[in-house]
């Protein structure tokens, strides 16, 4: 019915849908393949910790039970760790759960949310759902922004700067004095700073400064972090953020109640007590990564610095790659589905994951000519 369209919002006409990585399954469906290597999506490829899989065993009873709407525990063994109260932190279905939630407890109609890009896209989509409008900074040569421009982009309707860092999908940083100068600079003009984490757990790099410092030191500033990477529990959607009181109670009067399941709550809850094995599982990672990055260059493709635990690769025919690698049994990331022209992302994976990748790789490039 015609009429139905005139329910629709206009400005979702500027919104592309999220273009997510193709799923394995899908993939051995649609090609008949066996064996289908997936490194799209950033995830851990390593098995988890006994402690967490029993943590998961334990939370299957009452099931017919809601959970706990607060999170309580995992709330308070968060504030623990990073020094803060609990009334400072937010417990949410993942980064995007979070912004959502929390875009609609700050933005009233027609605030703008200024972002440097490329970037995660889906911070697009949580803005435009929230009604502001979404204002984008490029990167200069180098991948990296210019503080003065980020700054000059934010106007009187300015409610917030977003920023990845370590940034999705460059993988680069911003390091620690640029970030200072930015975070006082917005707060001075009274403009929100957040910034999303993601990969934090992964750099080594003494220059990244921790948004958790940042918070510390200034306060005024959201940090967000997931529990889907380096923790590896990006199937049960459970995120957290380091926020101002004042911004914690405007997000807990609009979140959706009973987000974070209980297997989730309880799962997060013993993943973050395993410091051990994350501090393995990022050791192996960099340690993957150097190894791939070699080899990818041993193949003659060039890759892009990294702190993350993916890899851009630069090629003219990346695209085309891309879909010949899907027909060998590869999922990686066309970078243009995130703003990057000519890149394709490569999550590091399993040893044999990465190998399977390369021989691909080869295979592909020879057909290319």
């Amino acid at each position: 019915m015609v009429w139905l369209r005139n329910v629709i919002r206009n400005d979702l006409a500027g919104v592309d849908k999220y273009r997510y990585g193709k799923p394995v399954s899908e993939l051995q469906r649609e090609l008949g393949l066996e064996r289908v290597v997936r490194l799209s999506s950033n995830e851990n490829p390593w098995p988890l910790p006994g402690s967490v899989l029993n943590a998961i065993q334990t939370s299957l009873e009452n099931l017919n039970r809601y959970p706990d709407p607060q999170s309580h525990r995992l709330r308070k063994l968060l504030a623990q760790k990073w020094g803060v109260s609990t009334g400072e932190v937010i417990i949410g279905a993942g980064t995007e759960g979070i912004l959502h939630s929390l875009f609609h407890s700050i933005i009233e109609f027609g605030d703008e949310i200024v972002c440097p890009v490329p970037t995660y896209p889906l911070y697009r989509v949580a803005a435009v759902a929230s009604g502001a409008r979404f204002i984008e900074v490029p990167a200069c040569e180098g991948g990296t922004w210019e503080i003065g421009n980020i700054i000059r982009a934010c106007t009187e309707r300015t409610k917030a700067v977003i920023l990845s860092n370590p940034c999705n999908p460059l993988g680069t940083i911003m390091e620690r004095e640029r970030m200072l100068n930015l975070a006082h600079e917005l707060d001075s003009r009274q403009v929100l700073l957040i910034v999303d984490e993601a990969y934090a757990e992964y750099v080594e790099d003494p220059g990244y400064l921790s948004g958790i410092d940042l918070f510390r030191d200034i306060g005024r500033i959201v940090i967000t972090r997931t529990f889907s990477k380096i923790y590896g529990l990006a199937s049960l959607r459970v995120g957290y953020a380091i926020a101002p009181k004042t911004v914690v109670e405007a997000y807990d009067k609009l979140h959706p109640v009973f987000e974070v399941s209980r297997v989730g709550q309880y799962a997060a809850h013993a993943a973050l007590l395993e410091t051990d094995f994350i501090r393995n599982i990022r050791l192996k990672t960099v340690s993957e990564r150097t190894r791939l990055v070699r080899s990818l260059s041993e193949t003659g493709i060039r890759t892009e610095p990294t702190r993350t635990n993916f890899i851009l690769l630069k090629h003219r025919q990346s695209d085309e790659i891309y879909e010949r690698l899907l027909h060998e049994g590869v999922i990686v990331r066309k970078a243009s589905d995130l703003g990057l022209k000519g890149y394709l992302r490569v999550t590091v994976g399993l040893p044999e994951e990465n190998e399977f990748f390369v021989s691909s790789l080869k295979k592909v490039l020879v057909q290319l000519g």
